[in-house]
């Protein structure tokens, strides 16, 4: 991932909150790397909102600081448009995934090629539909990166 443009999937941020014992140690890693300039980091409000939603769960007060942590991040973060919204309905349509479809068109409309994420189900989906969605949309390649399994799709 060295000196690309990476989106972080929610789950990352979520794992590393929670400490969870398989995947902490290896999403604490990618969020270091993060911190370190070791990639162009980018997010959105949508995994903030995800970030949020999934912690209050469990604790409001851990989401909280997980939301503000997340907000302290050297993220660059991508916005919603029409345009996205079009580009997910067809990602959606294709790969049968809900939010994943709107990260993976804030993505490919950004120009970003990889995802990190521990949710291969969904991405798995979106990867192996995806060569169609660059013929339809003209967007750029994408490589889906797990912390504890490499590439994947």
């Amino acid at each position: 991932m060295k000196e690309r443009r990476v989106y972080i999937d929610t789950n990352i941020f979520v794992y590393v909150a929670v400490k969870h014992p398989e995947f902490y140690e290896a999403c604490r890693e990618v969020l270091e790397g993060l911190v370190n300039e070791e990639y162009a980091g980018y997010g959105s409000h949508l995994v903030l909102f995800e970030l949020f939603g999934s912690l209050s769960r469990i604790s409001a007060g851990a989401a909280y600081e997980a939301a503000a942590a997340y907000l302290d991040l050297p993220l660059r973060m991508l916005h919603i448009d029409r345009d996205t919204l079009l580009l997910a309905r067809d990602i959606a349509r294709l790969s049968r995934t809900t939010y994943d479809a709107v990260h993976a068109a804030l993505a490919a409309q950004n120009g970003v090629q990889v995802v990190v994420t521990e949710d291969l189900d969904d991405w798995g989906r979106i990867a192996s539909m995806w060569d169609q969605i660059r013929k339809e949309h003209g967007v750029g390649e994408l490589t889906v990166i797990s912390p504890t399994r490499g590439a994947f799709g």
